[in-house]
């Protein structure tokens, strides 16, 4: 069990890096956003990542480890890939469009990594952060969604 408990740890340590980098590149995203409903979406993206980032430095202290931001190689891409999108696309609806499909890889990376994370500590009977992740898992689900209801008005208002 402790090479799960080694495994949780480097995984809690890459969700922490990758909510932490996701911060520090939403501010820009909420720039290029030009739809108010999608800076709407972008700022309660933020809101949320602020609070899972902070779970899972109650977590690493619960564990006794502490969370560092060390690689993030995953987020990093999407977030390269975000920025692309900005230089190949001028402002208006269509950046729009591709801003919420990049935010909803984000969210399905984020979904894959928290659920990886449960099992672990469902495994290992960490009980009360199982719960925490839960309720994580919820808010990244809830976003995705958001984002998809998003893109169906955004692509409908091209169809016009």
């Amino acid at each position: 069990m402790q090479m799960l408990h080694d495994l949780l740890e480097k995984q809690l340590r890459n969700l922490y890096a990758a909510e932490t980098l996701i911060l520090e590149g939403l501010p820009e995203i909420l720039n290029h956003a030009s739809d108010k409903g999608l800076k709407d979406i972008i700022n309660a993206i933020i809101e949320v990542t602020e609070q899972q980032r902070s779970r899972l430095k109650k977590i690493g202290d619960y564990l006794n480890f502490k969370v560092t931001v060390r690689d993030g190689k995953i987020i990093k891409g999407l977030l390269e890939e975000m920025k692309e999108l900005f230089e190949e696309f001028s402002e208006g609806n269509l950046l729009d469009i591709a801003i919420i499909s990049q935010l909803q890889h984000i969210q399905h990376f984020q979904i894959s990594a928290y659920e990886s994370t449960l099992l672990f500590t469902k495994t290992l009977l960490l009980e009360e952060i199982s719960s925490i992740l839960d309720d994580t898992i919820d808010e990244a689900y809830m976003a995705n969604e958001n984002c998809s209801r998003y893109m169906k008005l955004l692509l409908s208002r091209k169809k016009r």
